[in-house]
């Protein structure tokens, strides 16, 4: 009979140690949701095959790198989550799901190349802060009127590079590669996260 009550107390025990580590963890996720995470708003604008909204929570810590290949050579990007959490979030999300794969970049300037994959079904909002600068090796979303969707650029020249765009992050290989990629029509081969 001991061995019966021990064992049961033993069972009763455990229980409530894990009951209080839900409840701690629990607590733990509210409260540090509101620094680690951002609550993004993707509104779905289509319901045909196109690709759903990523999770509404972004990581507001650290950068994501990425690679570019291009059938003209292969740039490295760093994106920034802290400035544009849920544009990086969205950005990564389509890169994942291969949604820019065989794709071209369409649009060519004297200060940008945009490439993009039409719309993939749904747009947020953009992030600005009022002190963006569009210098050489920047890459932005296109802010497209209603918000971003997955259009995206990279500026090889400075004048002449839209304002009120997202930045989501910087080449970080030579920038030559930028020039000699800008210089040609471009199709993006593949984007790899990490």
């Amino acid at each position: 009979m001991r061995h019966w009550l021990a064992s049961q107390f033993a069972g009763v025990v455990a229980v409530l140690l894990v009951a209080a580590a839900v409840l701690v963890l629990e607590s733990w996720t509210v409260h540090a949701t509101p620094t680690m995470f951002k609550n993004c708003t993707y509104t779905r604008t289509t319901t045909d095959g196109s690709v759903r909204p990523p999770y509404s929570l972004a990581p507001l810590l650290g950068s994501v790198k990425v690679t570019l290949k291009t059938d003209r050579g292969t740039l490295e990007l760093r994106l920034d989550r802290e400035n544009a959490p849920c544009a990086v979030h969205s950005f990564t999300h389509l890169a994942l799901q291969r949604y820019y794969n065989g794709t071209p970049c369409p649009r060519r300037t004297r200060a940008i190349l945009e490439c993009g994959a039409g719309r993939p079904g749904y747009q947020f909002p953009a992030e600005l802060t009022g002190k963006e600068n569009y210098h050489r090796g920047v890459v932005a979303l296109r802010n497209e009127g209603a918000g971003n969707g997955s259009t995206f650029f990279l500026v090889h020249g400075v004048q002449g590079a839209p304002t009120g765009s997202t930045i989501i992050g910087v080449v970080t290989n030579n920038l030559t590669t930028l020039d000699h990629i800008a210089a040609h029509p471009v199709q993006i081969q593949q984007i790899l996260i990490g």
